[in-house]
């Protein structure tokens, strides 16, 4: 089959050089203009919303997009994260957050992809990471301080604005999808085999605080971690699996969601004092008062990756260029089409 693709297209190299040019011009044309959605065969992954509620969202193929109107437009941005013209330019961006005052801000991706900003996500710039592994989540402390997680227990730190990225030992060789930090000092991280990891250094070193049974395949991930103080936190995995703890990790209690389903990402409302889970099939669940999880109106079927809320704005995003906003704190989800 490689062959005789190849022979076509080297028997058609005129067209396919014109083909190049035209894809290049589509592109360009497309690049800073204005959309009212997402390209529908492109992934998206994460999802920032900086202090002055303009919206960051990142997916496949270097794909970055942004909505200054609370999302009733959107601009689609290129980020050159490879030598090379457009067509070069194709690695998936996993995650972006920006620092506490919305200057600066990471997105990590594909082959060890690190990125910075420091003008409010107006241009970014390539680090050396000095790794190829996936980076699947990035944890902003503050403009000089950041961590890094993804594939194969990778862990990346860096204490000066990543002019240079520290490789941290894991306890474990599994792969971590996120990360979170109480304060400065005190973080938590899941991942594979139910592994859940936490740093009290700010992330300087780590330790397995549960799971990491690499021998047993039949522990499922956790995908998402949250804790609303230092004590209260979250877990959450395949299945509606989810765990508690009310001790800061010295114990944790198994609960399930209401309904079977891979949950992918999890976010606190601060606003509404309220936590949020999303995942597979496009499936919401929100905590009630009481502690019990319930679903909320489903506006998508597509998977859910991220989410982040500022005051009563908030916006999901998923597969299948799926992007989901409320204006009133969750009550009332809407499909960006």
């Amino acid at each position: 089959m490689h062959r005789t693709r190849f022979k076509a297209w080297a028997i058609a190299g005129t067209c396919l050089l014109m083909v190049a040019v035209g894809a290049i011009g589509a592109r360009a044309a497309i690049e800073g203009a204005k959309i009212k959605a997402a390209p529908p065969w492109l992934g998206l992954f994460g999802v920032a919303i900086r202090p002055d509620n303009s919206i960051y969202i990142v997916g496949s193929k270097a794909l970055l997009m942004v909505s200054t109107d609370a999302g009733k437009s959107w601009t689609q941005r290129l980020i050159k994260e490879r030598p090379g013209g457009d067509l070069f330019q194709d690695r998936d961006l996993y995650s972006i957050r920006f620092g506490p005052g919305g200057k600066s801000g990471w997105i990590v991706g594909e082959d060890g992809l690190v990125l910075r900003t420091d003008d409010g996500g107006d241009t970014w710039t390539v680090q050396e990471s000095g790794t190829v592994k996936n980076l699947f989540k990035v944890a902003v402390l503050d403009d000089q301080n950041a961590l890094v997680v993804g594939a194969d227990g990778i862990i990346l730190r860096t204490d000066d604005g990543g002019k240079s990225w520290k490789t941290i030992t894991s306890p474990k060789n599994v792969t971590i999808f996120d990360v979170t930090f109480v304060d400065k000092n005190v973080g938590w991280a899941v991942g594979e085999f139910s592994t859940i990891l936490t740093t009290a250094d700010g992330g300087q070193t780590w330790t397995l605080n549960y799971g990491g049974n690499t021998t047993d395949f039949t522990i499922g991930p956790f995908f998402s971690v949250n804790f609303s103080d230092p004590t209260h936190g979250i877990v959450a995995g395949l299945a509606g699996d989810i765990m508690v703890t009310a001790d800061a990790g010295k114990s944790w209690q198994a609960k399930k969601l209401p309904d079977v389903v891979g949950s992918y990402v999890m976010a606190e409302d601060p606003a509404a004092k309220k936590l949020w889970i999303g995942g597979s099939g496009g499936k919401l669940f929100d905590e009630g008062p009481d502690g019990q999880w319930q679903a909320v109106d489903r506006s998508t079927f597509h998977d859910l990756n991220d989410m982040a809320f500022a005051g009563d704005l908030g916006v999901a995003v998923g597969l299948n260029g799926t992007i989901l906003l409320t204006n009133n704190a969750g009550e009332q989800w809407q499909a960006v089409q």
